[in-house]
């Protein structure tokens, strides 16, 4: 269990707090890592905070929790984030499950072993989440408590312990991806089934808001969780935002990174209102069609310039010219 550095000094201000029982259990299959750093540039990844519960055996579920925490962490870190946080997270917990899949079919101490993971990735003003299995993801914010993740059992969410999707329990992996953006002052929970499973709802929004330190809150979550009859492993990551940085074109950016891209305009497309005919002219940044005014009924030159080239998401605008 590890908790980087609470603070950047480039705008970004953090507070974190965890805390980690055994509960009833024979050992602790949990493992959660946060990162916090520097921003190095406009579309740094500023944090990163990953909790996962492992399974499917003592040592196996151990080590698949701390692989794939770690893994994730470091595969987030090591993509370019203008690539799109979306894009980023999905990637990152697609080399994980891979990586844990090869090695539990590989190595048969280790056979069968595979995780939750759910994890929050903060670059610029935006928060995504990246989710799978029934660790949870909560966010407190003006006094409402709202959870952000879905348990991936089976049934009713929250009512089996039998997850239909783990990191490494097979070789392929669909993950659950929500984006906001990050409010001053929202109280983010992390944390694992041994919390939510054994707290109602009512206490942890009560624990939450208290607005305690975020060390002082995870205590308390794991000390009111572990009281329960037959308690698992009981984890909680609590993290307040203090500070933000400023709002910046870089933000604008990453807002439309995870957008697909337009195809340039072709012949046969109906823009605007204009058929597009007979192409006149193509250049790096223009494109010049004969077409057909579908309203006016004459013929007219559409001439395209595309936007900004740095953006992923290009858009054309046309002029007429008669």
């Amino acid at each position: 269990m590890q908790v980087a550095d609470q603070s950047s000094k480039e705008g970004l201000h953090v507070g974190l707090g965890q805390a980690t029982e055994q509960g009833g259990r024979a050992d602790n299959q949990d493992f959660v890592a946060c990162y916090v750093g520097r921003a190095r540039g406009p579309l740094t990844i500023s944090l990163v905070a990953a909790l996962s519960d492992g399974m499917g055996g003592a040592k196996g579920g151990r080590v698949a929790a701390e692989l794939a925490v770690r893994g994730f962490i470091e595969a987030c870190l090591d993509l370019p984030p203008t690539l799109g946080i979306a894009r980023i997270g999905a990637a990152a917990a697609d080399a994980v499950n891979r990586w844990l899949n090869t090695i539990g079919r590989s190595d048969p101490e280790l056979n069968g072993m595979a995780c939750t993971l759910s994890a929050l990735v903060l670059c610029g003003r935006s928060t995504h989440l990246v989710h799978v299995g029934d660790s949870r993801v909560y966010r407190m914010r003006e006094g409402v408590l709202t959870q952000l993740t879905t348990d991936h059992t089976l049934g009713a969410p929250g009512t089996s312990n039998a997850l239909t999707r783990a990191v490494g329990a097979q070789d392929s992996l669909r993950v659950d991806h929500y984006k906001e953006t990050v409010h001053l002052h929202d109280r983010y929970l992390i944390c694992s089934d041994g919390v939510h499973g054994s707290l109602s709802r009512k206490e942890i929004h009560a624990l939450l808001a208290r607005r305690a330190a975020p060390k002082e809150t995870a205590a308390q979550l794991v000390e009111h969780a572990k009281t329960s009859t037959d308690s698992d492993n009981a984890t909680a990551v609590v993290l307040d935002i203090l500070a933000l940085p400023d709002t910046q074109f870089a933000d604008l950016e990453l807002a439309t990174a995870d957008q697909p891209l337009r195809n340039a305009p072709a012949r046969g497309d109906a823009i605007d209102g204009y058929e597009l005919g007979e192409q006149l002219a193509d250049g790096q940044y223009m494109r010049v069609f004969r077409a057909r005014d579908q309203r006016g009924g004459r013929d007219v030159g559409c001439r395209f310039h595309a936007g900004e080239p740095r953006l992923r998401h290009v858009v054309w605008r046309a002029a007429r010219a008669d």
